[in-house]
């Protein structure tokens, strides 16, 4: 386990705010069954990490109705630099930290890796895929407080995406809260070679990890009218596109609950994935390219 020099690294004031597939339509999602979010921060500067990728992993293809990612964070890039670490992701565990209002360990609580959380409300080592199951399957139980629809369509360039999200509310619990919606682009089945740190000489093949993230809050009015987001992702040319993917999440802002969550392939024309509804994926994937930087949404 590894856990980060809090004061050190992420001063407090710096805060982020936290915050099986839906395939009826290629490139949209629109479904009411719950899905359930789960989280793992990790890092390939963390040799107790790839166990929990793994875990993530399997998670992640024996359950579709579980919507995994990988958020890599940046506090232990010394001497070597996760190329998917971003600082946005490292602050949205931190304010799962100071959120979090059940038992954590005294000396870091929830900062460290590999850290998992399941639907915003519990965290689970991530090397625990015991209690990861436990705590998915009570997630799974709650009925979702709103309904996701979310549509891709191509870009006006190539490579690119643009995403329309609608969120309505299903209970009048999220009536007049401040909401997140937040899309995150995820890859799977990436190998990177490290060359140094804890992990120096392996291939590390990340699952889930992502590439990008883009938000915006929202607030549901009344118990009649959605709130609809748009947001545009674009691609790295050359990058393997069959085996991305959005996970699209509504979450509440003050307490960190996940309202419902929902998937959307990366079925755009002309791609691998609009050419075939399922992809085998490759585990020899080609190593990852650095993700573009994000402002990270503040509080």
């Amino acid at each position: 386990m590894r856990n980060a020099m809090i004061l050190r690294l992420l001063p407090a004031a710096i805060l982020a705010l936290v915050g099986p597939e839906a395939r009826a339509q290629p490139g949209t999602s629109g479904v009411d069954e719950r899905r359930v979010l789960v989280e793992l921060f990790t890092s390939q500067g963390c040799n107790m990490c790839p166990e929990a990728e793994e875990i993530l992993g399997d998670l992640g293809d024996a359950d579709g109705q579980a919507l995994t990612v990988a958020f890599h964070v940046d506090y232990f890039n010394e001497p070597w630099e996760d190329p998917f670490s971003e600082t946005l992701y490292s602050r949205r565990q931190w304010t799962y930290n100071e959120l979090y209002t059940k038992p954590k360990n005294p000396e870091y609580g929830l900062y460290y890796t590999p850290m998992m959380m399941v639907d915003g409300v519990q965290t689970v080592n991530g090397r625990d895929p015991r209690n990861l199951r436990l705590a998915v399957k009570a997630a799974r139980s709650r009925p979702p407080l709103v309904s996701i629809d979310a549509e891709l369509t191509p870009g006006a360039e190539p490579g690119s995406a643009d995403l329309r999200v609608a969120v309505s509310p299903l209970s009048s619990r999220v009536v007049g809260r401040e909401l997140l919606v937040c899309a995150v682009l995820r890859d799977d089945r990436v190998a990177t070679e490290v060359p140094s740190g804890e992990n120096a000489g392996k291939t590390l093949v990340n699952r889930y990890p992502a590439r990008k993230t883009e938000y915006e809050f929202a607030t549901l009015e009344d118990d009649r009218t959605a709130s609809e987001s748009a947001f545009s992702f674009k691609v790295a040319p050359g990058l393997p596109t069959d085996r991305l993917g959005l996970v699209v999440f509504v979450q509440d802002r003050k307490t960190g609950a996940v309202c419902q969550s929902a998937f959307v392939p990366w079925a755009l024309p002309g791609t691998k994935a609009d050419e075939s509804e399922a992809v085998e994926p490759d585990p020899g994937a080609t190593p990852a390219d650095p993700p573009g930087d994000e402002p990270g949404p503040s509080r």
